[in-house]
């Protein structure tokens, strides 16, 4: 018997105020649905922007339809010793874990199979460019129209129409010209933190990750390495609220091992290494550790 048979309040995008059984225990999945897939911020009024997720009310239509299929059951769950182990070494809500468990394997899943890449947005492409040229400058502080440029290389951009090159820049004061107009720009095309919504909206086309025709399926090592690093990144955000765990301590529970654990017991590998060793997804992890995954998620 799961502590939740079904969800009701299903449409809700921002945290209600009225403490509804269903919604206190999906305290964890919202925190860290508002960090990994974040709603846009509603005005309530001049000085208050409540924050949300869109992932939540999809994550509840899959659970009443009985669409999240994990092979970690909850009966199964709140017998395992180790878990037990763990959630009482951590002070997690039990229930609430199990939630977030279910939400983290669902929304990884919807990353892993058959989902569209995504390719970089307008300003980070710019941003690239500029750090690739400038690598290469003499002297930064050179002025394109009336001093003579060099670098440290020899540069050209060529444009490319269909793949066949069509037009080639040479000269290298015509491209610092591009250069300084890029970086001139750049500040304005770039957020300068998270809360800066209307920044954003200012342009948005540029900060718009578009998607590709490509769609694209992680092989089993890449799903592992994306469901830890999932993982990781909630203990981190979470770790303030777990008494006995705190980012970067070498005293904190081991939180990978847990994880290597829960990577076996939900099928996402049927490797048992990884329920009985606590060095097994630390190899992964650091194999892979510059792994790319850019997609946007099929499921969410």
């Amino acid at each position: 018997m799961t502590p939740i048979d079904k969800f009701t309040n299903i449409d809700a995008v921002y945290p209600t105020t009225d403490a509804r059984e269903e919604d206190t225990i999906l305290d964890y999945v919202w925190d860290f649905a508002m960090l990994i897939h974040p709603a846009m911020p509603k005005i309530i009024d001049e000085r208050l922007a409540l924050e949300g997720s869109c992932a939540i009310s999809t994550f509840k239509r899959r659970y009443n339809e009985r669409l999240i299929k994990m092979p970690l059951t909850y009966e199964d769950y709140k017998n395992n010793i180790e878990i037990k182990t763990a959630i009482s070494a951590l002070n997690l809500d039990s229930d609430k874990f199990w939630f977030a468990t279910l939400f983290i394997w669902d929304y990884v899943n919807g990353e892993c199979w058959q989902a569209f890449e995504l390719a970089d947005s307008p300003a980070n492409e710019i941003k690239k460019l500029l750090q690739t040229i400038s690598q290469y400058e003499e002297n930064t502080n050179a002025n394109p129209l009336k001093d003579f440029v060099t670098f440290k290389e020899e540069l050209t951009l060529s444009l490319q129409v269909n793949g066949k090159t069509v037009h080639t820049i040479e000269t290298t004061n015509a491209i610092k010209f591009i250069l300084s107009c890029c970086q001139e720009h750049l500040d304005d095309l770039m957020l300068k933190n998270e809360f800066d919504r209307e920044h954003l909206y200012d342009n948005i086309e540029m900060m718009t990750y578009n998607l590709t025709k490509r769609q694209i399926t992680a092989n089993t090592t890449k799903r592992i390495c994306l469901f830890a690093r999932t993982f990781q990144l909630f203990f981190d955000s979470m770790s303030p609220f777990f008494t006995n765990y705190r980012k970067g301590e070498r005293s904190a529970y081991n939180i990978t091992f847990l994880i290597s654990q829960l990577v076996y017991l939900t099928g996402i590998s049927d490797n048992e290494d990884f329920l009985v060793s606590k060095t097994t997804l630390k190899g992964y992890l650091s194999k892979y550790k510059h792994l790319n995954w850019n997609v946007r998620n099929n499921i969410y």
